[in-house]
């Protein structure tokens, strides 16, 4: 009587690899759904489990411009940095595990939503779950069409939210992945901090997925969502306390800024929200009160310099 289609991508790029997904997501942030899915098309993944994360639709329209390419541009900042944190850390006698690696991404767009055609050739659209949680919807509204997706290998063993891009850091198995994310300020020059490191260890190294990286440019929000930028920088260090792996790094101090716009500045980070997970740019003016224009303001004028405190 009818036969059944799922939700599908087409191929990654150059490649035969496309990914099968299923109906439900089971997590979302700002900007994708996350999906459980496999792989298939090439013979070494075939039938692998992935994670796939399908962009909304008020970021895939300029894809081009802006949805897939700040995760991807994160992502090549943070795995410069775990090159570099690699060399930084043999350099100490330590017991703290120095391995490191980011999950690269694959970037597609969907090609088939998840439908039912009867007698084979009468689509009809399925629900699934909805926008929100505890609601059903057509798959059509939402997973729009031709929709951008990012796809990542699944991670074996215990996910672990080690730190987040407001200072949240995991009091057990956090020392490493908090020193990192010092490192990469002192390493850049002041220019970036990657945070918000999440995945799983074997305990011999660390394997993280999207993570933040927090510009200190004039542009929030230049590495995605989840850049909070100089406030989110200055928001780690606050909280950061320095471990053996951090000896000699640099931290920032603020320079270049009138004593209103620092008023203001203090008011945004210490009405940051503090929590374990991931926080927005467009929070930062909802938690403070402060109109978007001038946390934006804020962030292209103030200059924080990285040095080294004796």
């Amino acid at each position: 009587m009818g036969s059944y289609q799922s939700n599908t991508s087409k191929g990654f790029r150059l490649t035969s690899t496309w990914v099968e997904f299923e109906d439900d997501w089971f997590a979302q942030g700002a900007s994708r759904r996350v999906y459980r899915g496999t792989y298939h098309g090439n013979p070494e993944k075939e039938g692998k489990r992935c994670v796939v994360k399908v962009y909304k639709e008020e970021w895939f329209d300029n894809i081009e411009e802006y949805a897939w390419k700040v995760d991807d541009r994160a992502y090549l900042k943070a795995t410069e940095m775990a090159q570099l944190f690699k060399v930084h850390a043999a350099m100490y006698r330590t017991s703290i595990h120095h391995e490191i690696e980011f999950v690269k991404p694959e970037f597609t767009s969907v090609d088939t939503c998840a439908s039912f055609r009867l007698f084979g050739f009468l689509p009809m659209n399925k629900k699934v779950k909805g926008k929100l949680p505890y609601t059903r919807d057509s798959v059509k509204n939402v997973i729009p069409s031709n929709a951008s997706v990012l796809v990542e290998r699944y991670l074996e063993g215990d996910y672990i939210k080690f730190t987040s891009n407001t200072g949240f850091v995991d009091p057990q198995k956090g020392a490493l992945p908090k020193a990192f994310s010092h490192f990469t300020y002192h390493a850049s020059g002041g220019q970036i901090l990657v945070s918000d490191l999440q995945g799983v260890s074997n305990g011999t190294s660390y394997t993280f997925t999207d993570p933040a990286v927090l510009s200190g440019g004039t542009q929030l929000g230049f590495y995605g969502p989840t850049d909070l930028g100089k406030y989110g920088i200055v928001k780690f260090f606050q909280k950061h306390i320095c471990n053996e792996l951090c000896e000699r790094l640099n931290k920032p101090t603020i320079t270049n800024v009138t004593p209103a716009e620092k008023a203001v500045f203090d008011t945004i980070v210490n009405n940051m929200p503090d929590k374990k997970s991931s926080t927005y740019t467009y929070q930062l003016s909802q938690s403070s009160d402060v109109p978007k224009s001038e946390v934006e303001n804020i962030q292209h004028n103030l200059k924080l310099e990285s040095i080294l405190e004796e």
